[in-house]
């Protein structure tokens, strides 16, 4: 009874929106007045005499902005661009001004083999055919190039610190080899033989060296007392073993670059030990402090022995 109900409510629904759509549409007998008079105003002479009048002028029209525009870009017209690399900017004004061109100066970059002032760049390129009055961009060599901040190329690959060199517009230079228990990690980067700290800022295009340490096979080595030698000498005694120097850490009684300079060694890492052998490239880090507490330390030990 149930299914029974829904479908006659379904069915009355149904019969109600047909109705109601059939009282809504007129009939088609309606529309045929309207057909008639619609075709004999669209087959009436005055009709199709303005339409085909405004066909014409709006061919006419579509024409004429095709010449005109044609006329204003010179259509078929265009030539060569001529090379501007190198030449001055007195030069590129005569050579534009004969081929009938206009250069605009976009930007100025740093180049070592670019005299300052000259050409280094241009769009479009040599060769490029253009129509006439067309403006070139160019790009002119600067006198003094753009510094750009030094990044940190330690403690990472020598590959990566190439990369990374190269993105930030330096030029690689030497890479030198130094024993070290890292292999082919970056321990030290220079400029013009000094050592480069990272943030410093430097010409772009400068060109950076990078010490890359190397493990090497070869004989194991001692570790050398360093207690008591200045930073140089202790240096060239680890360099003298195969073994390089890791953290250089000054003691609070440095106070300025004369105390740095006659500064000892007083604590070393690892402990220096004659029986205990290590493979060549081991990092050792070294303590300093001024040289007369050293001093007076000697005497203290030797005052308490006697």
């Amino acid at each position: 009874m149930c299914c029974i109900d829904v479908k006659s409510r379904l069915y009355s629904t149904f019969c109600v929106y047909w109705n109601i759509l059939i009282n809504f549409v007129p009939r088609s007998k309606t529309f045929e007045p309207y057909l008639m008079r619609l075709k004999e105003f669209l087959l009436h002479k005055t009709f199709l005499k303005n339409l085909g009048i405004a066909v014409l002028i709006t061919v006419v029209l579509i024409w004429f902005t095709l010449f005109m525009l044609s006329v204003y870009t010179n259509k078929g017209e265009n030539i060569p661009t001529p090379s501007l690399k190198g030449l001055t900017l007195k030069q590129v004004e005569t050579l534009t001004n004969d081929h009938n061109f206009r250069f605009v100066v976009e930007d100025s970059v740093y180049r070592k083999n670019f005299v300052p002032g000259t050409v280094v760049f241009q769009n479009p390129s040599a060769g490029h055919r253009i129509k006439p009055n067309r403006i070139i961009y160019i790009t002119v060599a600067s006198i003094k190039p753009e510094e750009v901040e030094v990044p940190k190329l330690t403690d990472v690959s020598v590959r990566q610190a190439c990369e990374l060199l190269e993105s930030k517009g330096f030029a690689v230079g030497n890479i030198m080899v130094r024993p070290s228990e890292f292999d082919d990690l970056v321990l030290e980067q220079r400029h013009d033989g000094q050592t480069l700290v990272p943030g410093s800022r430097l010409g772009n295009g400068s060109t950076i060296d990078l010490v890359v340490g190397k493990k090497f096979i070869g004989e194991a080595t001692i570790i050398p007392d360093l207690r008591s030698m200045t930073l140089p000498v202790a240096v060239n005694v680890l360099k003298s073993r195969s073994l390089t120097a890791g953290s250089i850490i000054y003691d609070s009684s440095i106070r300025n670059l004369a105390d740095s300079l006659s500064a000892v060694v007083w604590k070393q890492l690892p402990l220096n030990d004659s029986l205990s052998r290590v493979m060549p490239g081991l990092s050792v880090d070294l303590w300093l402090r001024s040289a007369s507490l050293s001093d007076d330390s000697s005497i203290n030990k030797s005052t308490t022995g006697n």
